[in-house]
């Protein structure tokens, strides 16, 4: 996936949303190009484009899953559900969309590429664990 930060500035200035950098993160990785499945993910940007479950972790779960959907399902996204939680409920007041950014999309400039790169990291590490090569 190469350098995290770099990334996510790099598919943000692509016009990519969060959960959108997520999976493109995951296939460029893999050496892939999937247009109408980074259309698909455009459904979890912005929580839902409601506020609602933050796009970074909605779109970490898909990455995870394209490696192996049963080891990803089973092990590595409940243990990234509750990184991410630790990681980010406290500092935010919860975890999605809506308390992450507090009403203020300023703060999605801020804010989510930190949350974007180190979910990438948090990513990596799992699928390391599994023996994938990334």
């Amino acid at each position: 996936m190469g350098d995290s930060s770099k990334d996510v500035y790099r598919l943000a200035m692509q016009g990519l949303c969060c959960s959108q950098i997520m999976v493109k993160a995951g296939l460029e990785a893999r050496g892939e190009d999937n247009p109408v499945l980074l259309d698909a993910m455009a459904g979890l940007c912005g929580g839902l484009h409601a506020g609602m479950c933050c796009g970074v972790l909605t779109g970490a779960a898909c990455l995870l899953s394209m490696y192996d959907k049963k080891i990803a399902a089973m092990n590595m996204i409940p243990r990234l559900i509750e990184w991410f939680q630790t990681t980010y409920s406290e500092e935010y007041g919860g975890i999605s969309c809506e308390e992450i950014i507090d009403n203020d999309p300023r703060n999605r400039s801020e804010r989510c590429p930190k949350m974007m790169a180190e979910t990438l990291e948090k990513c990596r590490e799992l699928l390391a664990e599994h023996g994938f090569t990334i």
